[in-house]
């Protein structure tokens, strides 16, 4: 009787494990914006640059996928404690745990500072003191650290860019920060000057506990998916030619 208990125990703790290696757990947080991300009236992603991208991965792998709403600030807790295997917009810049595990890069992304002030490169920052610039809560932007030290800069944190986008357009700040992918659906006005911030490699944050085996098939994936022109193509679908139209830009800001 024991031992068919145990053979049943077994079987069903088997089942259990080779159901979760059917699975791949991605991670978003509700703070993404288009084209990053596009959301039902439920708030579950329907589409996006991080949607698409994710589930071309599990395809390539034969693999389940399941979306799991993370807050950003809590992503490296959950990839330790095996509740995501991996969430795919990170930089190794955005993370401190040195056990984390990488993919191959899948995409470039810049930080870019839209400002109303005529700034054009980070040294002209150090004119200005107490500038506003909008920034997101849980972002860490490197090239600025310096500038808000000395005061130059005064961080306004909003939940998302396209709270400061909002923010700038009533000129409540002089300017915000914006990854460069996440601000093509905003209007560019005559007065606006851009200064780009850095060139972020884009790439799948990866659990620790992940086997090597695992880790290398989601980066040879990544590697298909760029050289059949998929991630290109996904970029392109969701990153069309910059609005022009100002009452677009009033609509966004009330």
């Amino acid at each position: 009787m024991k031992t068919c208990l145990f053979i049943v125990i077994l079987t069903l703790f088997s089942n259990i494990v080779l159901a979760d290696e059917k699975k791949l757990r991605t991670s978003y947080y509700r703070q993404n914006m288009a084209p990053q991300l596009f959301f039902d009236e439920n708030n579950t992603p329907t589409g996006g640059i991080l949607f698409d991208i994710t589930h071309a991965i599990a395809d390539k792998l034969d693999l389940e996928l399941e979306m799991l709403p993370i807050p950003r600030k809590r992503i490296e807790q959950t990839l330790v404690r095996n509740i995501i295997d991996m969430h795919c917009a990170a930089n190794k810049s955005w993370y401190t745990l040195s056990t984390l595990q990488w993919s191959s890069v899948i995409y470039k992304n810049r930080d870019i500072l839209i400002n109303n002030q005529g700034i054009k490169s980070l040294a002209e920052l150090a004119n200005y003191k107490q500038l506003k610039v909008g920034t997101s809560l849980g972002y860490v932007y490197p090239e600025l650290i310096s500038y808000i030290k000395n005061n130059n800069i005064l961080p306004v944190s909003s939940v998302s860019p396209k709270d400061s986008y909002k923010l700038y357009r009533k000129n409540k700040v002089a300017g915000f920060v914006i990854p460069e992918i996440e601000a093509s659906p905003f209007i560019k006005e005559i007065t606006d000057s851009v200064v780009i911030l850095n060139n972020n490699d884009i790439r799948c944050v990866l659990a620790p506990s992940m086997k090597k085996s695992r880790v290398d098939s989601i980066s040879d994936a990544i590697e298909q998916l760029k050289s059949s022109g998929d991630i290109d193509a996904i970029l392109s679908k969701y990153m069309p030619e910059p609005k022009l139209a100002r009452e677009d830009a009033k609509m966004l800001a009330d």
